[in-house]
């Protein structure tokens, strides 16, 4: 899509002009990503999530290990000539890159995963690799919001040039300090912050309880008290599709309606597309339900404004 291109930025740009006496880091070199042909990314994702745990340890990103990523982001957002640059800055701050081809859909995709539980806990970008990206899908609590990540695999496969994210902790590890949608200096909010910048629509999915809102099958919101077209477009989908769907500019979702969330108040101030999802536990756990939930999520036009 137009509304993502940019210009290229040289080594001056990686730095402001106020830092007069300080040397420019050069950018690491370009590198192919590890060709991973047999891979089902289903199963790469799987198994990380599988590995978080609340009692493990947890840190933020260092100023150079944000500029990288940030860097990275940028260039996957520019499309596929910028994949071995991306590779080159995101191996430099310990992801692993692999490329493959999904087998189920056919499509090329790039995957850099940082190992679940070390001390760089950033987690997975999965990238379509057939077209520009188009759709940010993110989960920000896996492992602890059950099948969050399965949801967020099998609508990235629904919807061709989509980006998923999952981060790279669980919500609980260093007293919820790792919690991805509450934490301003984590590197999930650096990488969702570049969708935001770039005017990209993102959707972030979440669990909740059956007993915390006992009526409802979701919730659609953008933390705000206020709706627009691709909200609207979201919540009639999925009351289409038989689910019972709570809208948090119509009505109070039982405090499920993202009002703190930082990624949706970045959104929010640079005036871009952030769909807010809770799930019920119902839904979740059902396969088939999961299914269905996607499909309707897949039809409601995410990638539109």
């Amino acid at each position: 899509m137009s509304r993502n291109r940019r210009p290229r930025a040289g080594l001056a740009a990686c730095l402001g002009a106020a830092l007069v006496f300080a040397a420019c880091t050069p950018a690491p070199a370009p590198a192919p990503p590890t060709s991973a042909a047999d891979t089902d990314p289903a199963t790469e994702v799987t198994a990380f999530v599988a590995q978080l745990q609340p009692t493990a340890a947890y840190r933020n990103p260092t100023a150079e290990e944000r500029r990288h990523a940030r860097g990275a982001v940028d260039l996957l957002l520019d499309g596929r000539d910028g994949l071995d640059e991306a590779t080159g800055l995101l191996t430099a701050i310990g992801y692993d890159a692999r490329v493959g081809t999904d087998p189920e859909t056919g499509r090329e995709y790039a995957i850099f995963r940082t190992e679940a539980g070390g001390d760089r806990p950033w987690g997975i970008l999965l990238v379509d690799l057939s077209r520009q990206v188009e759709l940010a899908i993110e989960v920000p609590h896996p492992n602890s919001d059950l099948h969050t990540e399965d949801v967020g695999l099998r609508l990235f496969r629904a919807v061709p040039g989509s980006m998923l994210v999952v981060a790279g902790a669980h919500r609980r590890a260093a007293d919820e300090r790792a919690d991805a949608a509450h934490n301003e200096d984590g590197l999930f909010q650096v990488v969702t912050g570049r969708f935001a910048r770039r005017d990209l629509n993102q959707i972030q999915l979440h669990g909740f309880a059956d007993k915390s809102l006992p009526d409802e099958d979701a919730v659609v919101s953008n933390g705000q008290r206020r709706s627009n077209a691709p909200l609207r477009r979201v919540a009639d989908a999925l009351e289409d599709a038989g689910f019972a769907t709570c809208r948090a500019w119509t009505t109070r979702c039982g405090q499920l309606e993202g009002t703190t969330n930082t990624q949706a108040e970045e959104a929010r101030r640079r005036r871009s597309i952030f769909i807010h999802l809770e799930i019920t536990w119902a839904v979740r756990r059902d396969t088939e339900r999961r299914a269905a939930l996607v499909a309707a999520l897949a039809a409601a036009g995410l990638t539109a404004d």
